[in-house]
């Protein structure tokens, strides 16, 4: 991967050079991919992300950054500049970028942007779409299949075994696809830890509140959890 920056007045990109011979600011432009009628969104996207199918035959996701939780209602999607390198999009660009060398399961990036508003920025994240790809979270309400939660939690080890402290992991931030292979997705302000700190267990409690969520239940069924334990301690 061969990361060159594009720059236009306060409009930088970083972008994988090989993959892309040149960029600008219409390949983050949902407006424009739509009246090609290359565009279409996630179930559940709420505007966030997008599929671009470009006209070479490649697919990508095109994600904006937005806020959740109560700063979403003063800012939507804008954060405090401080530097490109420390933004947000440079950053999960930069650490899936690592996880994609090391050969660990993830999208491969292409292109990460910030548009600087003053003293305020957005940002936005280009990576390849993985081919029928679902989420985890679309398989909770079907039955035990141990070798699927089996595989999750042998992914989720491989990854911690790196030192990836992935802070949302959630049952919609890992994709299976009709083989059961599994991806983890959505690396923002995830950092390589040490392996002391207990900050894997953290990861581990942070999903199985998502499951519970969203299977609206207080509790995983015990061989369900089991199984992922299986996968992750072997």
């Amino acid at each position: 991967m061969t990361i060159e920056i594009y720059s236009s007045k306060k409009q930088h990109i970083l972008y994988d050079a090989e993959h892309l011979s040149q960029i600008d600011a219409t390949f983050f432009q949902p407006e424009y991919w739509q009246k090609q009628q290359r565009l279409t969104e996630p179930s559940g996207g709420r505007g966030q992300a997008f599929f671009i199918h470009h006209p070479d035959g490649t697919d990508y996701l095109l994600r904006h950054y937005r806020r959740g939780g109560l700063m979403a209602k003063i800012s939507q999607d804008k954060y405090w500049f401080s530097g490109l390198e420390e933004s947000r999009p440079w950053r999960e660009l930069h650490i899936t970028y690592q996880l994609h060398q090391a050969g660990l399961p993830v999208p491969k990036p292409i292109a990460a942007r910030v548009i600087q508003r003053g003293l305020l920025y957005q940002g936005d994240l280009l990576t390849l779409k993985i081919p029928d790809a679902r989420p985890f979270a679309h398989y909770l309400s079907a039955g035990h299949q141990a070798l699927l939660w089996q595989e999750v939690g042998k992914t989720i080890a491989r990854f911690h075994r790196w030192g990836l402290n992935h802070v949302d992991l959630n049952a919609n931030n890992i994709l299976v696809n009709p083989e059961g292979k599994v991806w983890l997705i959505d690396f923002d302000r995830c950092m390589k830890m040490p392996k002391q700190g207990g900050w894997q267990e953290q990861n581990l409690a942070r999903l199985y509140r998502s499951v519970c969520k969203l299977t609206k239940t207080q509790n995983i069924p015990e061989e369900r959890w089991q199984a992922l334990q299986k996968g992750y301690k072997g």
